[in-house]
């Protein structure tokens, strides 16, 4: 072999081992980048070089470039000339592949189109069953002119259990889930109170109604037959005062009402530490609607009056449940009950009776002032398990109510009715 091929042999070798460049410009950008260099590099020799010098290295210097930009450009066209071809060679292979993938496309159409007509009628059964799964905002309408819910004002709906909360205390609600959107979002199944929650809690604009947006709570929940699991976040700060303690737990009663029990737990699954109470090894009782509790008004910041529990007093009686209705030791709640009405307590039977003194005439108080006097007798009774009958009353009828007959046993407190926009 020559010394020439044997050079020519290793300027290709080194050749295809350079890097590989793509210039868009055209010749004359070229050549006129290279020429402004060249007079650029003319302009700062002047200083240092006579005339006759530069004359003289002028035309190497041209030459030289002249050789760099013939390489340049030789490089760029043979590398764009292997990409032709190499595109020309993929794309032969992909116009093979999609010939193959279509004769295998038109093997399956059939069955495929079969199996789409099926599942389109699934899938469309479906939609229409979880129809307000991306709504973003839930009405919530007052009952008229009660403060409690019944079983008359279901119509087949659902009772979903609630809590407001303003400036460190909890209202609880009650809320009406009409049968068609139950329907649409648990089909063939009854939710408990943790599905309704988590479904319904995030939709709701409690802002809109005068309270502060306090839910959904930190974390999630997990349900253990009876026993709710709640695994928080290191930084969830229910902990941090009893302004924030108090309203987290009088919630949890308000809403997860058919639960017996609750373990607080970290995100690992190991037991919380609750700052000033330590590590709570045990599940915590919940009281829900087995609480023993009387109620009194409590006027929000927007002026609504709303019927609540101080849940800070739980009562081993009825009888004293009642009397205590009458007495208000803060100025957070008011009594349901004038100063100038009184009224004794018995048992007559299993029924919890409630004679006024004094004929009561209704129509002597402003009517929802009236209408919350007897139904926070009903949901005292309620919170003890049974019914109450209010004796020596003038009307016989008022609103609902009936008072020849026990009082209807309220399913909750301050009702309202949903609707998903």
């Amino acid at each position: 072999m020559s010394n020439w091929k044997k050079d020519d042999e290793a300027l290709d070798e080194l050749l295809n081992q350079m890097p590989k460049f793509t210039d868009h410009r055209s010749k004359e950008d070229v050549y006129n980048r290279v020429k402004q260099e060249v007079l650029g590099h003319e302009k700062e020799s002047t200083i240092y070089s006579s005339r006759r010098i530069q004359s003289k290295w002028l035309p190497l210097v041209i030459s030289i470039a002249s050789v760099f930009l013939l390489t340049f450009l030789v490089s760029s066209y043979l590398n764009n000339n292997n990409s032709m071809k190499q595109y020309s060679t993929s794309e032969k292979m992909e116009q093979k592949s999609s010939e193959e993938e279509s004769m295998q496309s038109m093997d399956v159409t059939e069955n495929a189109a079969i199996t789409s007509e099926e599942s389109k009628t699934e899938s469309s059964d479906d939609m229409s069953k979880m129809t307000s799964i991306m709504e973003s905002y839930i009405e919530l309408k007052p009952i008229d002119k009660r403060y409690a819910v019944y079983e008359g004002d279901l119509n087949g709906g659902t009772v979903f259990h609630f809590s407001f909360n303003e400036n460190a205390l909890t209202v609880p609600v009650t809320i009406i889930i009409p049968k068609e959107q139950v329907e649409a979002d648990f089909p063939d199944m009854k939710p408990n109170s943790l599905q309704l929650y988590e479904r319904y809690a995030s939709l709701i604009n409690e802002e809109s109604l005068g309270f502060t947006e306090y839910h959904p709570y930190k974390g999630y929940f997990v349900a253990d037959n009876q026993l709710l699991k709640h695994y928080l976040p290191n930084e969830h700060g229910y902990d941090t005062a009893s302004g924030t303690s108090v309203p987290y737990w009088s919630s949890l009663n308000e809403i997860f009402t058919d639960f017996d029990s609750i373990a607080l737990l970290n995100e690992d699954g190991s037991p919380l530490e609750w700052d000033q109470v330590g590590i709570l090894a045990e599940p915590s009782k919940l009281e829900g609607s087995k609480g023993q509790h009387n109620y009194y008004n409590y006027r929000a910041q927007n002026g609504n009056i709303y019927l609540t529990p101080n849940f800070s007093a739980s009562y081993e009686t009825i009888a004293e449940a009642f009397s205590e209705m009458k007495n208000v030791d803060n100025d957070i709640y008011t009594s349901v009950i004038p100063s100038n009405i009184t009224y004794s307590y018995e048992d007559r039977e299993g029924i919890a009776v409630i004679k006024f003194n004094e004929p009561l005439d209704l129509e002597s108080m402003e009517p929802n002032e009236a209408t919350r006097l007897i139904e926070a007798f009903a949901l005292t009774a309620a919170s003890f398990g049974t019914e109450v009958k209010l004796e020596n009353v003038v009307q016989e009828q008022w609103e609902i109510f009936n008072f020849e007959n026990t009082l209807p046993t309220p399913l909750g407190p301050n009702g309202f009715i949903m609707s998903v926009q």
